[in-house]
């Protein structure tokens, strides 16, 4: 009974050993790289990535539908009022301060009906001073015809259909396109289901991860990733192709599109597509009408193209890429260069997505240039966003400079500081931004606004209102120190039938059927017309400085 109870507490420290040795050389390989190859561990972290990618990618196509879905979905009503226009501005003249007084009681009032769905658009602008509309103009369309008009000089609207459209062409001389193409339309050009994208993504990723050799990769276990300040454990993966393998990468990647059939069978379709929806106006050159074949064709003579490139090209010593990825698989930074020490050229790709210690989300992207080892081009975007639920607060940097050696011979900054608050069904926006030209550190161009936009889903409305600010360099007595104005834009959504105006014989003419005759009559009106504008709007032309005193006994 001993012996069968030590043999029986043998085998159960048997079976745990083996399961501890099991789970621990699991979680070894999982979590520790242990028995991994270099390319293993390099791979695994850009499926990693991939898959990163294609989850944001949704989520911001899964906005912008919702976003776009009330315009495409039915008929929109929009207003949008831009007024107290303010300038500062040190003014000798009092006939120039009178125009800046009266453009404080001015505003531009823009009014629009949209029905995408059954092809109409409706477009009003006008410019009111003191209330008064001193000039307009109007712009519509539907499935039929086009047509558009300035009520204030002319109570007659000009239009044409669109079947005659070679007539207005050859009349005089305007190309016009076969049809205004609708919101959907492009929006639908545009966007492609994943489900058909993802397993072509999927072919090209698995051809690159098989040229990749283990020998061209490098681990370096416990290093630091260092940006903008911010330090994080992090492995440093190396991946160095020399400038053989570069090229044969670059030719079978090539090679595997131009027989791709499944990219070519997604693509054709919009093509297609945007040659119907660019119609006359686009170059035939450029963008010529194919049939399949034909359009299978160009990705042959694309593949013919960039091998002789290919052939051609001097990739230097080859390229390195440097990619930092923390313990998680995520990738933090990839750094690609592109070295020609023969050249004296070097450049630099590098893009870093990361979350500080603090939960702030930053973006760099930096591209450089080295040429003759003295002239140097740096592209550089810094972002900065720390989210608190729905709301964010952060900052956005751009700077480009090109040098010589250490003098600056062009510099351009821009600095953006930004914060969006939600409150129920409103945003509050506060957007500050600062241009520096050339090294002006101190008295930069600088655009703020601030506002809110609400939305109301039961009455199906948006409203925006925002105050606007520029600042300009005050070291400039001709430019005005400061501009300021307010933006109000108002939508309804699903607002039903979108009326155009109704065209008759007495409000409008037909430009194709148009005779030299009528177009003489035509003219004496509009000459007619715009006198008696000018004289009932004289007072105001006057105070505007367009018109002398006494100029009204003149037109008469």
């Amino acid at each position: 009974m001993e012996t069968k109870k030590k043999s029986k507490k043998s085998v159960i420290i048997a079976v745990v050993v083996v399961l501890l040795v099991a789970f621990g050389a699991y979680f070894a390989y999982a979590f520790f790289d242990v028995f991994k190859s270099n390319k293993t561990i390099y791979l695994e972290a850009e499926a990693k990535e991939m898959n990163n990618l294609s989850k944001k990618v949704e989520e911001y196509n899964k906005q912008y539908n919702e976003y776009i879905a009330p315009y495409l979905e039915g008929a929109v009503e929009q207003k949008m009022e831009i007024s107290n226009l303010n300038i500062d501005m040190e003014v000798p003249d009092p006939q120039v301060q009178k125009v800046m007084d009266l453009l404080k009681d001015s505003k531009l009032i823009m009014e629009s009906k949209m029905d995408d769905t059954n092809k109409k658009n409706y477009v009003k602008v006008n410019f009111n001073v003191k209330n008064s509309n001193l000039i307009g103009a109007e712009f519509f369309y539907d499935a039929e015809k086009l047509a558009f008009g300035a009520p204030a000089l002319y109570n007659k609207y000009g239009y044409f259909n669109w079947k005659d459209k070679a007539v207005i062409k050859q009349k005089y001389d305007m190309d016009i396109p076969d049809k205004i193409p609708s919101q959907k339309e492009y929006v639908e050009l545009i966007q492609i289901p994943s489900k058909e994208l993802k397993p072509i993504i999927r072919e090209y990723a698995k051809l690159y991860a098989d040229s990749i050799k283990d020998e061209q990769v490098s681990v370096k276990k416990g290093a630091t990733f260092e940006e903008n300040g911010v330090k994080l454990a992090a492995r440093e993966i190396t991946v160095t192709f020399t400038p053989e393998q570069y090229k044969q990468l670059m030719k079978n990647i090539v090679e595997k599109i131009s027989k791709d059939e499944k990219l070519q069978d997604l693509l054709y379709p919009r093509y297609q597509k945007l040659v119907e929806l660019t119609g006359s106006g686009r170059s035939e050159e450029d963008l010529p009408k194919l049939s399949k074949e034909e359009f299978k064709k160009k990705f042959a003579e694309f593949k013919e193209e960039t091998d002789r490139s290919l052939n051609k090209a001097d990739f230097g010593d080859g390229v390195k890429m440097i990619v930092y990825v923390d313990r998680n698989d995520n990738i933090l930074s990839r750094t690609i260069e592109f070295n020609n020490k023969n050249a004296g050229q070097k450049d630099v790709l590098k893009l870093a997505s990361f979350q500080d210690n603090e939960k702030q989300d930053r973006v760099v992207f930096n591209v450089s240039s080295t040429k003759s080892g003295d002239r140097e081009s740096i592209f550089t975007i810094t972002y900065v966003n720390k989210k608190d639920g729905d709301n964010s607060k952060g900052n956005v940097k751009l700077n480009v400079t090109e040098k010589m050696g250490n003098t600056p011979m062009s510099d351009f900054k821009a600095d953006a500081d930004f914060t969006l608050a939600k409150d129920g069904n409103k945003e509050n926006q506060d957007v500050n931004i600062k241009l520096y030209v050339n090294g002006n550190n101190t008295d930069p161009i600088a655009l703020a606004w601030k506002g809110a936009t609400t939305e109301n889903d039961k009455d199906k409305t948006r409203a925006a209102d925002y105050k606007v600010e520029i600042n300009l360099p005050k070291n400039d007595p001709t430019m005005p120190k400061k501009i300021g104005f307010t933006i109000k834009n108002d939508e309804k959504f699903d607002v039903g039938e979108v009326k155009l105006p109704a065209l008759g014989v007495q409000n409008s003419i037909n430009l194709a059927t148009l005779t030299d005759q009528q177009m003489m009559q035509i003219q004496q009106e509009i000459q007619s017309s715009v006198g008696q504008y000018v004289m009932k709007n004289m007072q105001l032309f006057q105070q505007l400085g367009i018109m002398p005193p006494g100029a009204g006994n003149m037109v008469q």
